[in-house]
């Protein structure tokens, strides 16, 4: 019996759950910096108000113009602000999505390439006096190479036309 065989679906299997460890590390990094920016966005926004809030009362026992002029500058300067949050969770996503479709991509490559040597493995050393049993793991392993070349191309075209439809999305948000 060829003992490489187990080790390479070890092996495969071991680069499985690194790539799940490694999509789950990136999205939790992503949900990291959307949680820091959310902080950073409502501790601003309350020292914000807080200083907006005294200036409006002293605005409005003096003069009501300078009070209205005041909440249309803190309108557009709320949209700006708006615009700049969104541009920077889009940032985020971009990366987070950017990252995650390389590992993706590595993945699926490193799967092919694994199977592949599994089954040139198979194909060298058969095990002993077992014909039928290499046909079939040689027909197995080959119809899971194209499985998964099949896969990997589905994920990737699924990968980029959602990369197309969020750039879509957030376009009318960065430019508004």
């Amino acid at each position: 019996m060829n003992t490489q065989v187990p080790e390479q679906v070890a092996a495969a299997q071991k680069v499985g759950v690194e790539a799940l460890y490694g999509f789950l590390n990136t999205g939790f990094e992503a949900y990291e910096k959307l949680v820091a920016l959310n902080l950073q966005a409502a501790k601003a926004s309350i020292l914000e108000n807080e200083a907006v809030a005294s200036e409006a009362l002293a605005l409005s026992a003096k003069d009501p113009q300078s009070f209205f002029e005041l909440q249309s500058r803190q309108s557009q300067a709320a949209t700006r602000k708006a615009q700049a949050y969104w541009q920077h969770v889009n940032e985020v996503a971009s990366e987070a999505r950017s990252q995650l479709l390389a590992s993706t991509e590595k993945l699926a490559s490193e799967y092919v390439r694994e199977t592949q040597v599994i089954i040139d493995s198979l194909a060298r050393n058969p095990p002993a006096q077992n014909e039928v049993i290499t046909a079939f793991w040689s027909k197995g392993f080959r119809t899971m190479w194209d499985a998964g070349n099949s896969l990997n191309q589905q994920a990737t075209a699924a990968a980029k036309e959602a990369v197309e439809l969020i750039d879509k999305a957030s376009k009318p948000v960065t430019k508004a």
